[in-house]
């Protein structure tokens, strides 16, 4: 038979009686807050140029990492969910997207998009942190929402930034190869990131980053 502990038998009265006046205040002691998520919920990051040197790589990697807690802001998420709750049908999305490639402002859209909310707080985030150049929100569609400058497309739903970023649905941390802005000069990397509300992809944030000075001249 199990003999009782003699640690509680030989314990005089007075100490068991300080022990359970002690059990309320146990019971309502905080218990430890769980330890936030990392930025990109442990997603690895894919480059779609394999050949990025190892030093580049953990750069890039640090990058995509802060970009992914930029994609928490609440006013993109607040902003793409607002988009989502009354989506655009596609052949309307592309109608757009087709005067928007022959320097029209379909809808006032142009304008809008880089004057809402949404692209104040990305105007923001870009200013205080140099290093940094034109962003973007788009829905699950690929169709922007805000945007810091205009884009050369409205639907970025075929661009590899978005397909990166989207991953079907699954969302990814993407860093595209080096190229050549177009209105800058500037040689960048398009950093992009999944927007998730409640555990689903429901946008992107896209970010380029400048991966070289300017030319001389």
């Amino acid at each position: 038979m199990r003999q009782p502990s003699t640690a509680l038998t030989g314990l005089p009265l007075a100490c068991l009686l300080i022990g359970l006046a002690a059990l309320p205040a146990l019971a309502q002691a905080p218990t430890p807050a769980a330890s936030p998520r990392p930025a990109g919920g442990g997603m690895s990051v894919q480059f779609a140029d394999p050949g990025v040197a190892p030093g580049d790589r953990e750069v890039l990697t640090r990058a995509a990492q802060q970009v992914a807690r930029w994609a928490m802001v609440q006013r993109f998420v607040q902003a793409v969910k607002a988009q989502e709750a009354a989506a655009p049908a596609m052949e309307r999305v592309r109608a757009i997207d087709e005067a928007w490639q022959r320097g029209e402002d379909p809808e006032g859209l142009a304008t809008a998009l880089a004057k809402n909310e949404c692209a104040q707080a990305l105007q923001t985030l870009m200013s205080a942190n140099p290093g940094y150049g034109g962003a973007y929100v788009t829905d699950h569609q690929g169709a922007l929402v805000c945007m810091t400058e205009r884009t050369n497309d409205y639907w970025q739903g075929d661009e590899e930034p978005f397909t990166g970023a989207y991953g079907g649905g699954a969302g990814a941390l993407f860093v595209s190869k080096t190229e050549r802005d177009p209105v800058s000069g500037l040689d960048m990397v398009y950093i992009a990131v999944p927007i998730r509300s409640a555990g689903q992809v429901i946008g992107v944030l896209a970010v380029g980053k400048i991966a070289a000075p300017p030319p001389p001249g």
